[in-house]
């Protein structure tokens, strides 16, 4: 028990060092104009560089793959393996293929079926990663949308299959204007209620014969960029305390949290398929 319980305490650990990493790696990146080496016109044409480098998700990737682990998955049913970004895993969907951030397959012959459209497709369990820091408000609806798209996209062609996604969304988003004169500042803040509802719309798949569009489980990572160390919501009770919602607001958040992501993922495969062999 008090094994598991450090080994629970260390990646919780590991979360906030990640958040920092984000934060620091975002931040340099706007100051110094630049980005892997490179000096740029200014700060938000280096933080472009930086995302499109997909470093700051991949932080995420490793943490997500690391409590897959933890909570019983073999490390070599994992795709990319730990550390790595590639091979992801193409999965040809019911419109289009598209390869996924994180994989977890029951054997190697998975590939080929993900690649031909199998039906044993199905069996692949699928967590994709996105975070959106600067220009919340201008490109949430479009990001949302491809979202909506992406599980309807699967469980179209394999309605059994068991989808995950991570979002991370800033309290206060950083300011592209002032990214362009290499300074870190932040907008207003964002509309903490409205994402919440939005993605707990798509959260929580609890039958395969039906809402093909929503993921078996959805994580939204709400975190204020604006402290020195960010800090991670997992509550209503958080929230509220900060004023991030109101009073009246009970939307319950708990599932959306990253605390039990990976484990109910894991626990709705195995109502369906059994252990993941």
């Amino acid at each position: 028990m008090y094994f598991l319980i450090k080994i629970s305490y260390n990646i919780f650990m590991k979360l906030e060092r990640i958040l920092c990493n984000i934060k620091k790696d975002f931040e340099d990146s706007i100051i110094t104009a630049t980005f892997a080496g490179r000096l740029y016109t200014n700060g938000n044409l280096a933080k472009e560089a930086l995302i499109r480098s997909q470093k700051i998700i991949n932080y995420l990737h490793e943490y997500i793959k690391q409590d897959f682990i933890l909570n019983g998955i073999d490390p070599s049913k994992i795709y990319p393996p730990i550390n790595k970004c590639n091979p992801e895993i193409k999965i040809k969907g019911f419109l289009k293929s598209k390869d996924q951030d994180i994989s977890i397959l029951p054997s190697s012959d998975h590939i080929i079926y993900a690649i031909n459209g199998d039906k044993k497709t199905e069996e692949i369990l699928s967590v994709n990663l996105r975070s959106q820091l600067s220009s919340l408000q201008k490109n949430i609806d479009t990001l949302y949308e491809r979202t909506f798209a992406e599980a309807l996209n699967l469980h179209l062609k394999y309605p059994k299959q068991c989808l995950g996604e991570v979002y991370l969304i800033p309290v206060y988003s950083y300011d592209d204007r002032d990214m362009r004169n290499n300074i870190v500042s932040f907008t207003g803040r964002s509309k903490i209620e409205t994402y919440i509802n939005m993605f707990q719309a798509i959260n929580l798949r609890e039958s395969y014969k039906r809402d093909n569009y929503k993921y078996e489980r959805v994580c939204l990572l709400i975190v204020d960029f604006n402290k020195k160390i960010p800090k991670l919501y997992s509550t209503l009770e958080e929230l509220k305390k900060d004023h991030l919602v109101s009073e009246d607001f009970n939307t319950d958040v708990s599932n959306l949290s990253i605390n039990t992501f990976c484990k109910d993922l894991i626990k709705i495969y195995k109502e369906r398929f059994g252990e993941i062999s």
